[in-house]
């Protein structure tokens, strides 16, 4: 059973229930048909799991192949792990930050856990990290090359980062198998001494709805809705909330639901200092907040469809009047301006599609590598295996520099059209306001 964002996240949410647990004792999560194995655990300062999932509470076809080692976040209270938390931050960014005291035990953690799978010739698939225990999750996973690394509102990564304590093949390991779910308004983590940032992975943003009314309430790893290993995009448009990874047409779709229920600016309502009731203003702060568009998928996108319907309008245009006259010109700039931004998106879409697909062929190709040379580690030493190892590694055989240049052009190019295609799409909206202004004046 492969280990999902969802089921890591599912794992986070009993980990303080279940750290107390043995090794060869099973549990289920609650609500879910999800059945673990512990391996290892440690319920003291760090609070630590390591489970394999098996198929029933009997602990029946264990998948030592699939193990995850799980950290919890900062203990409530003021303790030794609160303790770690501030000096992490620097005193909450008084002074300069550090690495988390948390770190050796999970170093320790993951090399005694690693220990106890030898006998069943098992492998650490996954890690997860939440609040405090991230950035050392991040160091350990990265340090050992974990494939898969998925943490929740990490604080003091910006002060980890910058105390030198990760290295820049560390850092550039983390850029392709690191996930850190993050809120919008980082209402906890923006006392953290850096604002909350985390500067290594790939960092996914949900708009944060609690704010100064409950600051700890997106600060948790339930805040977020996954599904698989993405954010369940589709559940965030129907509530209205912004997300990482939106297409252009989702996020206009929930800047037009923000604008619709923002309210007049009123000097005796705060709520409404920073409301708009212009969808584009919600659209730029998206651009500023939770980065560029997703890439819609190119099989939606009908170019056939829209050609024909340039045709039809063109035809229309030619003999119609009046008031017919000035909602078909603005529906055709409009049209105009959707179809090449379709293109321009298909376009970027498939280089990008290209480029990963590469990537990850020779990623997949990599990791086979890697599980075979392990496998031959009892009739190797431990110096010929690092050696063997050395050789290939995605550093070595993939060129970043180009793959970033690529990748950046493409956007560029992409984001300049769709600043062109939003100021015609405006126009054309202004266009219709004027001639329908203009047809007033002779009734």
């Amino acid at each position: 059973m492969t280990l999902t964002d969802k089921k890591i996240q599912n794992l986070q949410g009993v980990i303080k229930k279940y750290a107390s647990y043995e090794e060869g004792e099973t549990f289920k999560v609650p609500k879910t048909n999800e059945y673990y194995q512990v391996v290892n655990s440690v319920d003291e300062t760090t609070q630590t799991l390591a489970v394999v999932p098996v198929d029933n509470i009997k602990g029946d076809n264990p998948d030592y192949s699939q193990t995850a080692i799980v950290v919890a976040g900062t203990q409530p209270g003021f303790n030794e792990s609160t303790k770690n938390a501030v000096e992490a931050s620097g005193g909450f960014g008084l002074t300069d930050g550090k690495l988390t005291a948390q770190t050796a035990d999970i170093d320790q953690f993951y090399q005694e856990t690693v220990e106890k799978l030898e006998v069943h010739k098992g492998t650490v698939s996954n890690m997860s990290g939440f609040s405090q225990s991230g950035p050392g999750v991040a160091k350990v996973g990265a340090k050992y090359q974990v494939p898969k690394i998925t943490n929740f509102t990490d604080w003091a990564a910006a002060q980890a980062v910058k105390s030198g304590a990760f290295s820049k093949s560390e850092l550039a390991y983390l850029k392709d198998h690191a996930t850190v779910y993050s809120d919008s308004g980082k209402d906890l983590t923006y006392f953290d001494g850096g604002k909350g940032e985390i500067p290594y992975g790939k960092v996914v943003v949900v708009e944060g709805t609690q704010g100064i009314n409950d600051p700890i309430g997106d600060h948790d790893p339930k805040f977020f809705h996954i599904k698989g290993d993405k954010l369940d995009i589709d559940y965030y448009v129907k509530k209205g909330q912004f997300v990482s990874g939106m297409t252009r047409e989702q996020v206009i779709k929930v800047a037009k639901m923000k604008a619709k229920n923002a309210k007049g600016w009123d000097l005796k309502d705060p709520s409404t200092w920073t409301d708009s009731t212009d969808y584009r203003d919600y659209v730029k702060e998206y651009k500023e907040k939770y980065g560029s568009f997703a890439l819609a998928d190119p099989k939606a996108l009908d170019f056939t469809a829209a050609q024909d319907r340039l045709t039809s309008l063109r035809s229309q245009l030619q003999t119609a009047s009046g008031s017919q006259k000035i909602l078909l010109r603005q529906e055709l700039v409009t049209a105009a301006a959707q179809a090449a931004q379709a293109k321009a998106e298909s376009f970027n879409f498939r280089v990008k599609s290209r480029i990963n697909q590469s990537k990850e062929t020779i990623d997949s190709q990599l990791k086979t590598f890697e599980r075979d040379i392990h496998s031959l580690s009892q009739h190797l030493s431990e110096g010929e295996v690092a050696e063997l190892l050395s050789e290939l590694s995605m550093d070595k055989v993939w060129d970043e520099g180009s793959e970033a240049a690529a990748l950046a052009e493409g956007d560029r190019t992409q984001e300049e059209l769709t600043d062109f295609t939003q100021k015609l799409m405006a126009g054309a909206e202004d266009l219709n306001a004027a001639d329908q202004a203009g047809a007033e004046l002779f009734q």
